[in-house]
């Protein structure tokens, strides 16, 4: 495209009068125009310059106008054409779009009309070519499924995890929620020599010591009242492979002892039981807290964080990647039967508004908004007004700044919980902590006020 949004259009026909009075109009409105009178005179002029699309007269001597659009294709493949086109030759228009031409207009036709379908073909073009190139960026760029982006902070955790990949020292990947730390981890585990081992994951989120223990390390039948039978824990399940433990931050101190131990030496003892048992696990934690600082308030084992803390991947939130929000765009509505079904696309509009969002869930929220967005979709295509009411309402809601009624209790609850998750962008066991209040119950609360 050219500058002040003018376009580049070669206009070919050979009617004096009519080329002149349209590449004049076209000139007014701020494109470029170049003309040609006839098709051999097209094909020397389209050589000599660089053009957005091509505004063919059907009927011409020596060469019609499907023939010399075909000339032009095989020489610029991406060239979008429209047609020009009299009453009596519509069926052979018709023909033209078979053959691939954009669209066609009939003589005598406006310049409104001109104008709006040429940057339509343009834009049709333009979005062609976006997705072709977004499918070989995510194609060349990420070795593992799911990791989506070209920016230098994504493609440096993707080169990370390529270095680290068969190693079998601790990995902690930090980042905030819904930046994709279970991403990392499965494409540490599916990237390496353990692939065919098994990838077991655990949540310490909510989880009792005792539980969390008996999870992690198993029982022997009669351990406690109830254990009927002895049960394998996951560092057992997980024996050759990964055990992937999530929100690590919200582990109690006790359990963290035990793990301590066995991401030393691998050697664990299940409840009850007066054998000890070995393994050779990758441990993989995740937090999207800053376990230094849990470290100083007490919460966490300095010694615990400098053993897991062997291999340290940052995940970058999603707002200071904004170039890699085509790619996840892409990369969703290429997964979604639904989009496919729709046929939907997302207006240039729109991409800049999902650009300029701070998104404070990170790429959980994305995909939220284009599932929603997709859900509530009445046509192929998605604008920014479209968007507009999926977006504001989740972490901006209209008409808490300054509420002209007195709040109710639960209002004024929303209200602060709503504030505290912006200004912690989205950081739900921050928040908790803010709060004063657990993990599942502020969970409970933000989907009662719908905030998740």
């Amino acid at each position: 495209m050219t500058d002040n949004n003018g376009i580049r259009i070669l206009l070919v026909d050979d009617d004096a009068t009519f080329r002149k009075v349209l590449s004049n109009a076209l000139l007014r409105r701020g494109h470029r125009v170049d003309t040609a009178e006839s098709p051999a005179a097209a094909l020397t002029v389209i050589e000599r310059g660089s053009y957005d699309v091509a505004l063919l007269d059907l009927k011409m001597p020596g060469m019609d106008g499907v023939e010399l659009m075909r000339e032009i294709r095989g020489r610029h493949a991406e060239l979008p054409v429209v047609i020009l086109t009299g009453h009596g030759t519509i069926p052979s228009a018709i023909q033209a779009i078979q053959a691939g031409a954009y669209h066609y207009l009939q003589k005598p036709c406006e310049v409104d009309e001109v104008e709006i379908t040429l940057r339509n073909a343009v834009r049709q073009q333009d979005l062609l070519r976006e997705n072709t190139r977004l499918r070989e960026v995510i194609k060349i760029t990420t070795p593992y499924r799911d990791i989506v982006g070209e920016s230098a902070a994504i493609l440096q955790v993707i080169e990370l995890i390529e270095r680290t990949k068969d190693s079998w020292s601790p990995v902690l990947i930090q980042g905030e929620s819904g930046t994709g730390k279970e991403l990392v981890a499965r494409a540490l585990h599916l990237g390496s020599t353990r692939k065919d081992q098994p990838f077991v994951t655990i949540n310490c989120a909510g989880l009792k010591p005792e539980l969390l223990e008996n999870e992690l390390f198993g029982h022997v039948e009669g351990a406690f009242t109830g254990a009927s039978r002895s049960k394998s824990g996951l560092f057992e399940v997980a024996d050759g492979g990964t055990l992937f433990i999530d929100e690590v931050a919200d582990m109690d101190l006790t359990v963290q002892a035990s793990l301590l131990r066995v991401v030393e030496n691998g050697v664990f003892r299940p409840l009850g039981s007066t054998k000890e048992k070995t393994v050779r696990v990758r441990v993989v934690a995740a937090a999207n807290r800053d376990l230094h600082a849990a470290v100083e308030a007490g919460h966490f084992r300095q010694d615990l964080l400098y053993r897991l803390d062997v291999v340290h991947v940052q995940v970058p939130p999603l707002r200071v990647r904004p170039d890699d929000i085509a790619l996840l765009v892409s990369h969703y509505l290429n997964g979604s039967r639904e989009a496919h079904e729709k046929g939907i696309i997302l207006a240039p509009d729109a991409m800049n508004l999902l650009r300029a969002y701070r998104w404070p869930g990170n790429v959980r929220e994305l995909f939220h908004v284009l599932e929603r967005a997709i859900l509530l979709a009445e046509g192929g295509e998605v604008s920014a007004r479209d968007l507009d009411g999926v977006l504001r309402p989740r972490f901006h809601p209209v008409g808490l700044e300054s509420p002209k009624e007195p709040l109710t209790l639960e209002d004024s609850e929303k209200m602060h919980i709503t504030r505290t998750l912006e200004r912690e962008c989205g950081n739900v066991s921050r928040v908790s902590e803010i709060l004063g209040i657990d993990r599942r119950t502020l969970q409970r609360k933000m989907k009662r006020y719908g905030l998740r």
